[in-house]
């Protein structure tokens, strides 16, 4: 039993090697950058806070009040929901919700180090007018998942900015 599950194993990584799979590499924040704080209109964006946890991970250090930081400005950020296609009866079928986030990364004394930029992603759901208790919570997820691969999509950007300097 031991023997086929070994067997099963090589052979997955042998499948895996030769289709082209790696592990993507983990983010490192250039680490003369110093602590980073995050800034954003709303101080209490989900956005902003999901970041401040984000770049932690990623081995940014925390900022503390009144000592210089770098700073990582949401300098804007919308959500829109549009229709995207309609039934024989006119009524809504899918829509789209795109999001859109633009930010830059100042160093500690203020000198830009990623200039702004923007990124958007969208996202494309069925709406069942027959079940449509579930769309309301089926819309917030898909929110919060958009805000989490927005928050990673930022973390990439900023890491690939920074290693190539």
């Amino acid at each position: 039993m031991a023997m086929q599950r070994l067997l099963v194993l090589v052979c997955l990584v042998a499948v895996l090697a030769a289709c082209g799979f790696r592990p993507r590499a983990s983010l490192a924040l250039a680490t003369d950058l110093g602590p980073v704080k995050v800034q954003s209109a709303d101080p209490y964006s989900p956005l902003a806070q999901g970041l401040s946890t984000a770049l932690s991970r990623a081995g940014a250090q925390a900022a503390v009040d009144g000592q210089p930081s770098a700073t990582l400005k949401v300098v804007s950020e919308s959500l829109a929901t549009r229709p995207l296609a309609l039934d024989d009866r006119a009524q809504v079928r899918e829509y789209e919700t795109r999001y859109a986030v633009k930010f830059e990364l100042l160093d500690a004394a203020g000198a830009v180090q990623v200039p702004a930029q923007e990124v958007v992603l969208t996202r494309e759901y069925t709406y069942d007018s027959v079940a449509s208790a579930g769309s309301p919570a089926e819309q917030e997820l898909l929110q919060r998942e958009l805000r989490r691969d927005m928050q990673a999509a930022i973390l990439r950007r900023l890491d690939a900015v920074l290693r190539a300097k």
